[in-house]
């Protein structure tokens, strides 16, 4: 009796210990599953499968997520950067990133999805707020290194804010960084502008009201035109659209990256710049550069305006 007994206690000994590591592994999973995500749910965006006639499959961003404010957002991926030469103004630069996981794992290229026809959208802005770009970097083989370059402007610390999807969650993912170069930066300046001429084209934005406040959905409408003669300019696609806005706080806490309101993607059909709108909507009170991006003649155009928001 005594053996038997003793086998029983084994046996419920050992379901005891397969039940608390099956819970563990349980946890363990939920818990890199929440690594896995942004820490806030205004830092999501939803993204509608496009599949193309080629078969090529695009994940395209179908909402307003508003300003993301990265010092409140904490996104699960961390940002290496790397220069092959000193920096200068005036002189290209050429940059390597990689992207890490919690684990220190680099983020491959085939872990990324296409988003608005590109696999990475990296944003930089000077001290100044004048110099922006936008660029794609490019994969660098398949072990997670990533290369652009860009010309700076102006002097002192960029920041960069590399934003990605990755395939796993379709959750769009921001890593920032910053490239120091040399010289001494220029002031920022603000002085409200909802108007804007750049190489011979009038950008106007409409719809601004007297007072803006946070958080509220604000629809702004782009007109782009000829400066010699007010009719509208025909664009050119640009990622998949019209073209696109991004609006960075003072400080540079962070972005809002929008994209045209009436499609997901270009209509073949319609190359005006008519229904250019865009929703405008930040958490915190300050002033705000917005930058329009645009493609005419196969160059990239930005126009900039200056918002205050109390």
């Amino acid at each position: 009796m005594n053996s038997e007994r003793t086998v029983e206690l084994l046996k419920i000994k050992e379901l005891s210990v397969v039940k608390i590591a099956l819970l563990t592994i349980l946890f363990i999973g939920l818990y890199f599953l929440l690594r896995a995500l942004p820490d806030a749910q205004c830092g999501f965006l939803h993204y509608e499968e496009i599949v193309h006639p080629d078969g090529t499959v695009e994940y395209c961003a179908t909402n307003h997520a508003g300003f993301l404010d990265l010092t409140r957002l904490k996104y699960p991926v961390d940002l290496n950067i790397s220069l092959e030469a000193e920096s200068a103004k005036n002189t290209e630069l050429e940059v390597t990133l990689e992207l890490l996981t919690p684990g220190g794992m680099r983020i491959a290229p085939h872990e990324l999805a296409v988003t608005h026809t590109k696999k990475m959208h990296v944003m930089l802005i000077d001290p100044s707020l004048t110099d922006y770009h936008h660029v794609h970097p490019q994969a660098d083989g398949i072990d997670g290194k990533y290369i652009f370059k860009f010309v700076p402007k102006e002097a002192g610390t960029y920041r960069l804010f590399a934003e990605v999807v990755p395939l796993r969650t379709r959750r769009q993912v921001i890593a920032t960084g910053s490239i120091e170069v040399s010289g001494s930066n220029t002031e920022v300046k603000f002085g409200h502008k909802t108007e804007s001429i750049v190489d011979g084209i009038h950008f106007i934005l409409r719809g601004v009201p007297q007072s803006l406040q946070t958080g509220i959905d604000y629809q702004f409408d782009l007109d782009v035109l000829s400066e010699k003669e007010p009719i509208a300019i025909v664009l050119e696609e640009i990622m998949g659209a019209k073209g696109h806005m991004v609006a960075f706080d003072a400080e540079r806490k962070g972005f809002a990256h929008m994209h045209p309101m009436d499609s997901v993607l270009l209509s073949q059909s319609d190359s005006s710049n008519s229904g250019l709108s865009f929703l405008f909507n930040v958490p915190n009170p300050g002033w705000y550069r917005l930058f329009a991006q645009i493609q005419v003649d196969g160059r990239q155009v930005f126009g900039s305006f200056d918002l205050k928001v109390e």
